[in-house]
């Protein structure tokens, strides 16, 4: 049971940081403010695309397995450790994409990987949290 905890609370983790590189992609890809507030119901089509991306770079293999597999009884391991891994997936997939990206794009991976690492490192910790709360509840029962 606690497996399945885990894994729900991962997931969600997962949907709602890929919501949210989603909206900082289209902020990073929109240089006019207007323009991103139009970009806004479009915000999980490009959540999709981030998540496909890091998907298929490895991304939510190696957090799920930190997420699910083994979990710190300090708060802020697991959201450090989601957060480098971040960093370092967004890394690579810069790398790959660097010949075929504008300047523009590439002058974007900074903030893209400090802003997104920001973001994982706060759902992670938000996740933590409320999965330690439940299994502590469910313990109590």
């Amino acid at each position: 049971m606690q497996v399945l905890k885990r894994l729900l609370v991962w997931l969600i983790e997962a949907l709602t940081a890929a919501l949210l590189l989603g909206a900082l992609l289209g902020a990073l890809s929109s240089p006019d403010f207007s323009k991103f507030v139009s970009l806004l119901p479009g915000v999980w089509a490009l959540a999709f695309g981030v998540g496909a991306i890091l998907f298929l770079h490895g991304y939510y293999l190696t957090t799920a397995l930190a997420g699910v597999v083994w979990r710190s009884t300090k708060l802020w391991v697991y959201p450090t450790i989601a957060a480098a891994l971040f960093v370092i997936h967004t890394h690579i997939v810069f790398a790959r994409l660097r010949p075929d990206i504008s300047s523009s794009g590439r002058a974007a991976e900074l903030p893209f990987a400090t802003v997104g690492a920001c973001a994982v490192f706060g759902c992670a910790l938000i996740g933590n949290c409320f999965l330690r709360k439940w299994t502590q509840a469910g313990s109590k029962l």
